[in-house]
């Protein structure tokens, strides 16, 4: 009889220990698919977060470089988190300023759609430039430009075609590209 509820304490314990929440940065490391090399920002969005991050890359010739890119990891911290991104990565060499374009989708269980997140984002290569402007159906707005020790990014939630540097301060503007 001891046996048994050994067994069951036992089970019992594994149990709430496989229900733990599962924290955002062991998704980061275990659950995308791609060397993160630096987490640049995450921006809370409805049922997650769109993380922006670094990961280096290498091309036809075998030359590493750092690409930019996007997920989408859907959860909380309460709840914990998951890698809902359709992981992928984009690049190329610009200029002035490396824009992207990302959306993402989530799902019901009965295959409608709940949640539609679409992104633009990008790394700012010309020092000039001090703010990005994002171009879209929503109109033109200023994108959240990120300083980091690897550069400077910029990253903006919303359904946006384009973006543009601008050199400058908040009195006068040119427009760079």
């Amino acid at each position: 009889m001891n046996q048994k509820w050994i067994v069951v304490l036992l089970t019992v314990m594994l149990l709430l220990t496989a229900c733990r929440a599962v924290p955002i940065n062991q998704v980061i490391e275990e659950d995308i698919p791609f060397n993160v090399k630096e987490v640049i920002h995450t921006e809370k969005v409805k049922d997650g977060a769109i993380l922006l991050y670094v990961t280096r890359q290498k091309n036809e010739k075998k030359e590493e470089f750092d690409a930019v890119t996007v997920a989408f990891l859907k959860g909380n911290d309460q709840d914990g988190w998951e890698n809902a991104g359709h992981n992928h990565w984009d690049y190329h060499k610009e200029e002035q300023v490396n824009v992207f374009k990302d959306v993402f989708y989530d799902y019901n269980g009965n295959g409608d759609l709940e949640t539609r997140i679409p992104v633009i984002y990008g790394k700012i290569e010309d020092s000039k430039i001090n703010f990005v402007e994002v171009v879209g159906n929503e109109g033109l707005e200023r994108a959240y430009v990120i300083k980091k020790e690897s550069g400077r990014y910029f990253l903006k939630v919303g359904d946006y075609e384009t973006a543009r540097g601008l050199s400058g301060n908040e009195k006068g503007v040119q427009l760079l590209k």
